[in-house]
C-alpha cells in the first residue's frame, strides 16, 4: 500500500470521526465512510452538535479539519447559485485560524528560494510573524538600504498537504454524488474543481505579486488608493517581498474617527474604488474582508492580499451596467431581455414569467428611503431567482456578488447610513456613457470609429486566418463531411463550374499576356501581319490550351 493511499485513509478516518462528533453520523453511513472507522468507533456513534443549525455544524467541521478545508468553505461561500443563503452566510464566518510555523523553517525557505543567506538579502528579519494564514505567514524585515518591507513566506510542504486534501475532497464529493441524491443539486464535484483552481493560483506567490503590480498600475495617479510595491529581486514562488505599510483596518470606525478623518468619506471612497475596479478595469480584489483593507493616517486606502482576483470581460460589464440601469428605471422587460441576450436564461424560458419574477424581487425597494435599500441583498435575491430559472452564472459573477456583499458590509460598519448604489451610480453611468451604452451624438460617432477600427483589425487579420486555414488543410486537420439528399447533380455542376472557371482564368491570362507583348514590344521585334511573333505564339498557345481544357471540362453544346 503506497504512502499516498495510507495518507488518504487516515484523512478519511479523521473526516468520518469529525462528522460524527458534530452529529453527522447518518451521513457517514450514507456515503459509505464506515470502512474507515474501527469496530469500537462504529459502536459508539453519537449525535453531537445539539442546538446548532446544520450549516453551523458544517462550518465547525471545516474549521476542525484544518486550513485546506477552511479554504474550501471560503470558496463555497461564493457559490450563492448552488448553496442556500443560510449556508453562504455561515461559511462567510470562516477565517484562517492557523498557528505560525517555526522561524527555522522560514529561514530555510527564504534562503533556498532566494539562493542566498538571509543576512545577504535583509539587514533585519523579525522572527515573530505579524500574520499567519493557511497558505503563508508574514514577517517584518528591512532591506540593506534601510527600506522597511513585509515578507510573505509560504508554508513548508503546503503543496503536498493541499494536493492530498484535494484528493480526499474528490473522494468525498464522488461519494456524495453517488449515494446522496439530495447532494446532487449542490454539484459537489464542481465545487471541488473550482476550489482546486483557486487554491493552486493562491499558492504561487508570484501570481499574487503580479496581481499587486497590475492593481498598482490601475490606480497609478489615484490619490485615494495605494497598493504596496513589490521587490521582484526578492520575490519567488515561495517568497513575496513587498513594501511595508501601516494603517488602521477599515472596520475600526472609532480609531479612524480618532485620526480626524471623515468616516462617511472614507466609506464612500472604499465603494468608489471597488466599482472602479469592476467597471473601469474589469479586474477586482475578490477577498475584501476588513483585514485586507487599511486606512492610512491621511485617509488613503491600502489593499493587501491579492491571492484571489476576479475578472469580468467587457461583455459581462455591459450586462451588469445595463441590468443596474434598467433596474433603476424600473424597466423589468428590458432587464429580462438583457438576461436572455447574454445567454443567462434559455430561449425556452417564458420572458414574461421571468420579467414578473424580477418585478417581484425589485419592486419592493422603490418607494423606500435610500438608507433602507441593501444592494447586496438585492443581488442575493437575483441569484436565488437565477437558480429557479436555471440561469447560467459565471464563477466571477459570484465572486463579484460576494465582494459586493462584503464591501457594503464593511462600509456600513464604518458608516451605517452608507448607500452603495447612490455612491456607485455616477461611476456606472459615466462608464456606460463612455462605452456607448447611453445614447448621444458623440456616442454614435465614437461607436462608428470603434466599429471602423474593429473592421480594419478584422481585414488585417484575414491573411493570417487564411494562412492558418491552408496550414490546417495541408496537415489534414480539416475534415469536412456532407450529409446530403439527392445532391449528386449539384455536386457535378459545382465540379464542372470549377473546371470552367479555371479554364477561363488560364485563357484570359494568356490572351492578356499576348496583348501586352503586342503593346510593349520594341520596334526591332520580329513581326507577322503587324504583330510581334511572341504575341502570335501566345495566342496560338491560348487557343490550343483552351481547346484542351474545353475537352477536359466536358463542355457540350
Amino acid at each position: 500500500m503506497g504512502s499516498h493511499t495510507v495518507t488518504n485513509i487516515r484523512r478519511l478516518h479523521k473526516i468520518a470521526t469529525t462528522l460524527i462528533r458534530y452529529g453527522f453520523g447518518g451521513l457517514v453511513g450514507e456515503i459509505k465512510l464506515f470502512p474507515f472507522l474501527s469496530v469500537i468507533e462504529r459502536l459508539f456513534i453519537f449525535r453531537g452538535g445539539r442546538g446548532r443549525s446544520v450549516p453551523e455544524r458544517i462550518r465547525l467541521v471545516l474549521e476542525e479539519l484544518g486550513p485546506t478545508f477552511i479554504k474550501l468553505g471560503q470558496v463555497a461561500s461564493t457559490r450563492a447559485d448552488v448553496l442556500p443563503r443560510e449556508w453562504v452566510e455561515e461559511f462567510k464566518k470562516l477565517q484562517d485560524m492557523v498557528p505560525p510555523f517555526p522561524f527555522a523553517e522560514v529561514k530555510k525557505t527564504v534562503e533556498r528560494s532566494l539562493g542566498a543567506p538571509l543576512s545577504d538579502k535583509f539587514a533585519s528579519f523579525d522572527e515573530t510573524p505579524i500574520a499567519s494564514a493557511s497558505i503563508a505567514q508574514v514577517h517584518k524585515a528591512t532591506l540593506p538600504d534601510g527600506t522597511r518591507v513585509a515578507v510573505k513566506v509560504k508554508r513548508p510542504h503546503i503543496e503536498h498537504t493541499i494536493d492530498a486534501d484535494i484528493s480526499v475532497m474528490y473522494t468525498v464529493a464522488r461519494l456524495l454524488d453517488r449515494h446522496v441524491p439530495a447532494a446532487k443539486r449542490y454539484r459537489p464535484m464542481d465545487v471541488v474543481d473550482e476550489f482546486a483552481r483557486v487554491i493552486h493560483n493562491e499558492i504561487d506567490l508570484t501570481v499574487e505579486g503580479g496581481n499587486m503590480s497590475r492593481f498598482a498600475r490601475m490606480f497609478e495617479g489615484d490619490p485615494l488608493v495605494h497598493i504596496p510595491g513589490i521587490y521582484w529581486d526578492r520575490t519567488t514562488v515561495e517568497v513575496l517581498t513587498m513594501e511595508r505599510i501601516s494603517g488602521t483596518p477599515m472596520d475600526e470606525a472609532e480609531k479612524i474617527k480618532a485620526l480626524g478623518l471623515d468616516i462617511k468619506e472614507v466609506a464612500e471612497n472604499g465603494i468608489r474604488a471597488f466599482f472602479r475596479q469592476v467597471f473601469e478595469f474589469g479586474v477586482f480584489h475578490a477577498d475584501l474582508h476588513p483585514g485586507n483593507i487599511f486606512v492610512r493616517d491621511d485617509g488613503v486606502l491600502i489593499y493587501l492580499d491579492f491571492g484571489i482576483v476576479g475578472r469580468l470581460d467587457r461583455t459581462v460589464r455591459r450586462y451588469l451596467a445595463s441590468m443596474l440601469y434598467y433596474l433603476v428605471k424600473e424597466d423589468y422587460h428590458r432587464m429580462a431581455v438583457v438576461h436572455r441576450e447574454m445567454g443567462l436564461i434559455g430561449r425556452n424560458v417564458d420572458i414574461h414569467e421571468f420579467e414578473d419574477a424580477l418585478r417581484d424581487i425589485t419592486a419592493p425597494i422603490f418607494g423606500r428611503s435610500l438608507e433602507e435599500i441593501n444592494i447586496s441583498a438585492l443581488l442575493m435575491k437575483l441569484i436565488q431567482t437565477a437558480r429557479r430559472f436555471n440561469m447560467k452564472l459565471q464563477p466571477n459573477l459570484l465572486l463579484l456578488q460576494k465582494s459586493m456583499v462584503i464591501i457594503e458590509g464593511v462600509g456600513r460598519q464604518l458608516y451605517p447610513d452608507i448607500n452603495m448604489w447612490e455612491v456607485a451610480k455616477p461611476l456606472i453611468y459615466k462608464w456606460m456613457a463612455r462605452e456607448k451604452l447611453l445614447s448621444s451624438p458623440k456616442a454614435v460617432v465614437d461607436r462608428g470609429r470603434e466599429s471602423g477600427g474593429e473592421l480594419l483589425e478584422a481585414v488585417l487579420d484575414v491573411p493570417g486566418q487564411v494562412h492558418a486555414l491552408f496550414g490546417a488543410a495541408l496537415r489534414d486537420d480539416i475534415k469536412i463531411g456532407f450529409v446530403h439528399h439527392r445532391l449528386e447533380t449539384l455536386s457535378d455542376e459545382v465540379e464542372g463550374a470549377g473546371r470552367r472557371t479555371f479554364m477561363g482564368l488560364v485563357m484570359a491570362a494568356l490572351i492578356l499576356g499576348s496583348f501586352m507583348a503586342a503593346t510593349f514590344s520594341g520596334i526591332d521585334a520580329s513581326r507577322v501581319l503587324g504583330l510581334p511573333v511572341i504575341s502570335w505564339v501566345g495566342f496560338a498557345v491560348s487557343v490550343v490550351l483552351g481547346v484542351r481544357l474545353w475537352a477536359w471540362s466536358g463542355w457540350r453544346d
